[in-house]
């Protein structure tokens, strides 16, 4: 089924535009040459949304995706993007921009984004402090997606809770030797995260002394990964599993143990988090942690409609569960 970013890819113009000129939004000035090729690139992918309804009330929204351009790439924030971007076009409410904070730290970056004066605003993660603080003065409607606040609502998981189950299952496995991989935020000490204090407490909760040596910050960057993966299982000290932060880090992990000879699960274990499309696909298929973004992004952009159209005034959390989708990439006779 084809979706708005793939109509957007085929006009070659940004979601945003799609979503207005689909919307029938007439303050939105744009060539009747774009908004012919757009209509094509409707008709020919077949793509299917919903008119204005009458009697509904459009309003503007932007998203915040991320501190930097390279995690538009990343299959975690794009599946919460694009259901965001499904649900907008769905509810007849315009998204008008998508930033990340590279856009917004330009100059008069933040400035642009309020001349476009959008209702609300999707925050897809932390930002530095004066640029938050701005945010949160400037803009009336704030929608955080797994964000940790309590100035505006949010809509996420328990990162602690995500990361007790997966130690918890390595541990009911038999595991005790555990390397964790993952990163933080340009905004935020490795040890801080909230992957780090539950792998810390997981291992005090069973009394197993956490070994520095196997721990990991590759700041989420895959080649950084690979490296350190190298250098894990060049070591002295290589672990009986490894807990990587995120299901793509994992991918690059699995690769490299292939590439190293390594049988996966027979000479080590991999856990995953996030649970993206493709963890299915590994070889082997990835065991992981499943955090259901498309639900993330459903209900935030709900959040958001009850905020902006029915003037709610409450600040909520709102988190999913999240469980262990079991594959095979976990020895299970350990």
């Amino acid at each position: 089924m084809s979706t708005l970013r793939d109509v957007a890819k085929l006009a070659n113009v940004s979601a945003a535009t799609v979503s207005r000129v689909l919307s029938e939004d007439h303050t939105f000035k744009i060539s009747d040459e774009t908004r012919q090729t757009i209509m094509d690139a409707v008709a020919t992918l077949n793509y299917t949304y919903k008119s204005k309804k009458k009697g509904s009330i459009p309003f503007r929204v932007a998203v915040i995706l991320a501190l930097t351009s390279e995690k538009y790439g990343d299959p975690f924030f794009n599946t919460i993007l694009s259901t965001i971007e499904e649900e907008c076009s769905k509810h007849n409410i315009n998204l008008i921009a998508i930033k990340n904070y590279t856009e917004l730290n330009a100059p008069n970056g933040f400035q642009e984004l309020l001349d476009l004066q959008p209702d609300g605003v999707f925050l897809m993660e932390n930002l530095p402090k004066s640029i938050l603080d701005a945010l949160v003065r400037e803009i009336n409607h704030i929608v955080g997606i797994d964000f940790d606040s309590y100035h505006f609502n949010n809509v996420g998981f328990d990162k602690l809770e995500a990361t007790n189950q997966a130690m918890d299952y390595l541990f009911r496995k038999g595991f005790r030797d555990i390397a964790y991989i993952g990163g933080s935020t340009p905004n935020e000490e490795f040890e801080g995260t909230h992957r780090m204090i539950g792998y810390r407490e997981s291992l005090r909760r069973h009394q197993i002394p956490m070994n520095p040596r196997i721990v990991f910050d590759c700041g989420w960057d895959i080649d950084t990964c690979a490296h350190m993966t190298e250098s894990l299982m060049a070591s002295e000290h290589r672990p009986e599993a490894i807990f990587a932060g995120s299901d793509t880090l994992a991918a690059v992990i699995l690769s490299v143990l292939y590439e190293k000879g390594y049988k996966v699960p027979e000479d080590i274990s991999v856990l995953g988090f996030n649970d993206i499309p493709g963890s299915a696909h590994t070889i082997p298929t990835l065991t992981t942690i499943n955090v259901p973004t498309k639900t993330i992004g459903q209900l935030a952009v709900k959040r958001m409609r009850e905020l902006v159209i029915e003037g709610d005034t409450l600040i909520t959390n709102t988190l999913v569960t999240t469980h262990v989708v079991e594959r095979n990439s976990i020895r299970k006779d350990k």
